[in-house]
This record gives structure tokens, C-alpha cells and sequence, in this order.
């Protein structure tokens, strides 16, 4: 025999110890990293999920905000095609001051009348510059007045709709 096979023969017992012991930590690693794997797999899912969750609610933050736009462009319009079908009572240009069409033009007079204790200028007149007081016509102001008056309206009901939404949420 050979000195390897003696050596083999004589410390059997510690070269089979050496091989169980070289199987469990080899078992153990692939143990470990399968779990360590599954973890981080659960991680990964995890914040995937809360990812997809916050994107949603983005997605539905924006469609809300989007549908409440749409809700006040369609109710202007609506308002402003109104304002647009009432007959005009007294035109200049382009927009007019507008009645009912159940009134009659005729009945309104031409220039209103100052009340009879007040003075026709303010009394904290200040006046303009010849060039700017001409650039400014009646026309505009009565177009930008109708305006404003439309935008303030649906203002005023989105705020109306916001706050009943609010209240209705809060416990």
C-alpha cells in the first residue's frame, strides 16, 4: 500500500468530518442565499406596489383636476352662449350692454341720469394722460366687464363645489 491509502485509512473518520462539515456549510450558503433572494424579491415587490399605488394616485389627482376644468369650461360656455343669445339693447362695436329679449330696447334711456344730490365727477378725480384716456374705449371695458363677470361666477361655484367636497369627506 501506499502512504495515501495508509493516510486515508488512518484518518478516516477526520476526512469524512472534513467533508460533512464542507456539505452543511455548502447547504448553508445556498440556504442563506435563496432566503436572502426571497427577501429581497418581497422588498423589490414591495416598493414596486407602493410605486404603482402613488402613480395612481397621480393618475387619479389629475383626471379629477382635469374633469373639474372641463366641468367650469363647459358651464362658461354654456353661460357665455347665454350672454351671447340675449338681443342687444344698446351697441357699440363688438359687444353691447344686453336685456331680456321680453324687454323693450325703447324703454331704456339713451344717457343715465346722475341722482339728483351727486356730483357728475368723483371727488377724488384723478385725471389721466390725454393719450392713455383715448386708448381705452367703452367697448373694451363692457367686453372685459362681461368677462370678468363670467369668470368670477364660475369662481365663486368651483369654490362652492370645493368646499361642499371638503366637508363631505371630513368625518
Amino acid at each position: 500500500m501506499s502512504w495515501v491509502s495508509r493516510f486515508i485509512y488512518a484518518n478516516w473518520n477526520y476526512l469524512m468530518g472534513g467533508f460533512v462539515l464542507l456539505m452543511v456549510f455548502i447547504c448553508g450558503v445556498q440556504i442563506g442565499e435563496s432566503r436572502i433572494q426571497r427577501e429581497w424579491n418581497a422588498e423589490k415587490l414591495r416598493v414596486a406596489l407602493v410605486v404603482a399605488k402613488q402613480e395612481q394616485r397621480a393618475a387619479d389627482v389629475q383626471q379629477s383636476q382635469s374633469q373639474i376644468n372641463q366641468e367650469i369650461s363647459n358651464e362658461f360656455q354654456t353661460k357665455k352662449g347665454i350672454l351671447a343669445g340675449l338681443r342687444p339693447a344698446w351697441r357699440g362695436g363688438d359687444i353691447g350692454l344686453r336685456i331680456q329679449p321680453s324687454h323693450d330696447p325703447s324703454t331704456l334711456p339713451a344717457v343715465s341720469a346722475i341722482a339728483a344730490g351727486v356730483e357728475a365727477g368723483a371727488a377724488d378725480a384723478v385725471p389721466d394722460s390725454a393719450g392713455h384716456a383715448n386708448s381705452i374705449q367703452c367697448e373694451q371695458l363692457a367686453r372685459d366687464a362681461a368677462q370678468t363677470t363670467l369668470m368670477v361666477l364660475e369662481l365663486q361655484q368651483w369654490h362652492a363645489r370645493q368646499a361642499a367636497a371638503a366637508s363631505a369627506t371630513t368625518p
